[in-house]
């Protein structure tokens, strides 16, 4: 009698799966006679040592304890941000994106991914689209940082030693915005990184390098708010864990800091500008990426007046420029969080020695990796507003005041 094929396939699907409990039976019976096997192995190569036989017991259970809480230990979760722009000078490659998906799983238990699209008027737009693209952005990333503050209330609530890393991949301008918003953010409790990503080990790169030792190896290893992992430009690497977002940021820098900070950038306290003597704001010109004309470019602008994300057009009195000249930055978490508070202490020294300038607004023109724009953000953002470029320095009906016409 001839099965039919559906007969056929629950037959093959019962012996598959007899199969698979009988070779894991035979895996049990094999280990079991393995691990009895041994006692009596060490008895004959040994003898009848019972102090050398206890204290192989003990450390043979210690082994089997580490191996259990090392695997059991919380790898935490890396959020993937991603704002691609609309409407944008080239097309936005997702492959930052795929890469980052990818870095996250390898390095944690879990990975969450947060994208929206970023709206830009293009060159030219008339005064109504522009008002509108700068809603919907405002809108976009409200509606980023609600959904990832949300994963991270859940984590605190859940276990708050959890590891984090947010990984972004946004326009400079939008990376400061959304780092601004996480200023107030009351997950204070969340750890940043997991010891497997590298955090020590490119502090240890970086004393090297021949830096000075701005950080221990113990200050990273948790305890602390999430770090930003940066995607790396070198051959076989793909991210590294670059700032780590805590109070620390704020920490004023020791004379070593000081000396390695003004090799990584110089600060230019008074460059050739012409400011407005008129002007109601200051300008604060961050190069940190190897755009030779960003310097000459933001000046021209601060002067001539431009606008900032918010739609606010002014004119800028005076500048503080932090230039980073042609090199790109170390890729290093000590570097990378030297320079951001390098930054910090430049300006916050500078409208301490220039009071006259307590009254005007900070405007900031910035090129850096995008978690140096978030960290900053994250810093100043509540006092400080963004430029974007391509730098709008037309009127386009928006008053001296900021009010439109």
């Amino acid at each position: 009698m001839r099965l039919s094929r559906g007969g056929s396939g629950r037959a093959r699907a019962l012996w598959e799966g007899a199969s698979g409990w009988s070779v894991a039976a035979l895996a049990g019976v094999a280990a079991a006679v393995a691990a009895g096997t041994v006692p009596d192995v060490i008895k004959g190569w040994m003898g009848d040592q019972k102090w050398f036989l206890t204290v192989l017991c003990v450390a043979a259970a210690a082994v089997f304890t580490g191996i259990n809480l090392w695997q059991q230990r919380s790898r935490g979760v890396g959020i993937v941000i991603a704002l691609p722009r609309e409407n944008w000078r080239g097309p936005w490659s997702d492959q930052w994106v795929s890469a980052a998906v990818n870095h996250a799983r390898r390095g944690h238990d879990s990975c969450f991914v947060v994208r929206r699209e970023i709206e830009v008027a293009v060159p030219g737009a008339d005064p109504v689209t522009r008002v509108a693209a700068r809603e919907a952005r405002e809108d976009a990333l409200e509606l980023a940082y609600e959904l990832v503050s949300a994963r991270l209330t859940e984590l605190s609530e859940s276990d708050p030693s959890t590891p984090v890393s947010l990984y972004v991949n946004a326009g400079l301008p939008d990376a400061f915005d959304l780092g601004a918003k996480f200023k107030f953010n009351v997950q204070r409790d969340l750890r940043g990184i997991s010891p497997d990503l590298g955090l020590k080990r490119s502090v240890a790169e970086s004393d090297e390098l021949g830096g000075s030792s701005v950080a221990g190896p113990d200050e990273f290893g948790g305890g602390a708010g999430p770090v930003l992992p940066q995607r790396s430009e070198r051959a076989q690497s793909d991210f590294f864990p670059s700032v780590r977002i805590s109070s620390r940021l704020k920490d004023p820098l020791t004379s070593a800091e000081a000396v390695r900070a003004a090799k990584l950038a110089r600060v230019v306290e008074e460059p050739d500008f012409e400011g407005d003597a008129e002007g109601r704001a200051v300008a604060l010109v961050v190069h940190l990426a190897d755009n030779p004309m960003m310097v000459a470019q933001a000046l021209r602008a601060a002067a001539d007046g431009c606008a900032d994300t918010g739609g606010r057009w002014e004119r800028c009195r005076a500048a503080l420029v932090i230039d980073g000249g042609p090199s790109n930055l170390p890729e290093t978490a000590a570097d990378f969080e030297l320079v951001v508070r390098h930054v910090y202490a430049a300006w916050r020294a500078w409208m301490v020695a220039h009071p006259r300038y307590a009254e005007l607004r900070t405007r900031l023109f910035i090129t850096a990796p995008a978690s140096v724009a978030f960290a900053l953000g994250w810093l100043i953002g509540h006092e400080v507003r963004v430029v974007p470029h391509p730098y709008e320095t037309r009127h386009d009906g928006v008053r001296r005041d900021g009010t439109r016409s």
